[in-house]
């Protein structure tokens, strides 16, 4: 298992002389005695359950209590929130809690480990009595009986509202690639997964006789600004001569909207990837005077296709077909996700990509992320 980076050392703290501390890259977080009672707790929440283990799995088992809440303090430490721990005190939270640790205690994957982590310190973050509060303890009820094909099937149906939005659209390939482990997962997945998040309250029928736009389309309208042809430098420098302002700052990096793609300085594709995205930063820079250019400039750029779509993120991954293929398909063109769904598959997402992930209350915006 991967080695956490806290560890507990002896050091002199104010008024506290020699006592245990618990530290954190050398910076002391909390003191022995508070992390020890923390631990106690984590034991009574599971001490029914150590019944029916054998005395070295007993040890096993405390062994990665210590290593959760390790785990715990780590982020909420680096999150400035080490005070939250002190929940764990509360009966609403030990209620999810137990579910939480049997999980932890049961994977043998790590990643799975840090995944019910994360979603543990969702809870302790949300206020009781909230939505938000309500999805996050579904999720820690459901978690312990998700696995990597049915967390990608959410990660994936996911993928129709979130969008990822790097600091420069030619990273994108790389964003779009970060993906693998999720999209590996797509020629696993069946019919019976589908149906096991269903039943879960993972998802939502959508009716109506249209069924959901293909995902060729959702990335053709989330990404409009990237799935272009790109276009000339000569063409660029001709609209500049005449557009001076097309060439200003536009965002918090001191660039202009251009950039040059795989060293090609004869051609040119926008730095950003959703215009919505753009022109809500051009608006709130007071420079909404650019949008009507941008649009000029955008037409001018031809779209890709449906195929094209495909065949970009096909050479990216060759899985990204059976993506296609299963979020196309009869079985979810007319199945959604619900807000537990998002909220689950975000965090997947999140946890293989090691991007940060959306709020809850962001994921009802289509291109938030």
């Amino acid at each position: 298992m991967k080695q956490s980076m806290l560890h507990i050392r002896k050091q002199e703290i104010g008024d506290i002389s020699n006592s245990t501390v618990i530290a954190i890259n050398g910076d002391v977080t909390i003191d022995g005695e508070k992390y020890n009672t923390l631990l106690q707790t984590l034991v009574e929440v599971v001490r029914k359950d150590f019944e029916q283990f054998s005395s070295i799995a007993i040890s096993n088992a405390k062994e990665e209590l210590s290593n959760f809440l390790k785990q715990i303090f780590e982020k909420l430490a680096r999150d400035g929130q080490i005070h939250l721990a002190e929940k764990f005190q509360k009966p609403p939270i030990q209620i999810g809690l137990h579910d939480s640790l049997i999980s932890y205690m049961s994977s043998e994957d790590d990643n799975v480990k840090e995944y019910i982590v994360d979603i543990m310190i969702d809870r302790l973050k949300a206020e009781s009595g909230t939505t938000e509060q309500a999805i996050v303890s579904e999720a820690i009820k459901l978690i312990p009986n998700l696995n990597r094909t049915t967390l990608s099937l959410l990660a994936l149906m996911n993928l129709r509202h979130q969008i990822m939005l790097p600091p420069v659209s030619f990273i994108l390939e790389s964003s779009f690639a970060e993906l693998s482990p999720i999209v590996n997962q797509a020629p696993q997945i069946s019919n019976m997964d589908i149906d096991f998040i269903s039943q879960n309250k993972c998802t939502r029928a959508i009716t109506g006789l249209y069924p959901i736009d293909t995902l060729e389309n959702h990335l053709l309208k989330q990404y409009d600004l990237y799935f272009r042809r790109e276009g000339s430098k000569e063409e660029l420098d001709a609209f500049a001569a005449t557009h001076p302002e097309i060439m200003y700052q536009v965002n918090d990096m001191g660039t202009c909207m251009f950039c040059y793609t795989h060293n090609d300085l004869e051609h040119w594709k926008f730095s950003d990837v959703n215009s919505k995205v753009f022109y809500d930063r051009l608006r709130a820079r007071g420079q909404e005077y650019l949008i009507h250019l941008v649009e000029e400039l955008k037409s001018k750029l031809v779209s890709f296709t449906q195929s094209e779509v495909r065949e970009y993120l096909c050479k990216i991954n060759p899985n990204w077909m059976a993506v296609f293929n299963l979020l196309n398909s009869p079985q979810l063109n007319h199945t959604d996700l619900s807000m537990l769904g998002m909220y689950i598959g975000s965090k997947y997402i999140s946890k293989v990509t090691k991007k940060q992930s959306l709020p809850i209350l962001s994921l009802a915006n289509p291109i938030s992320l």
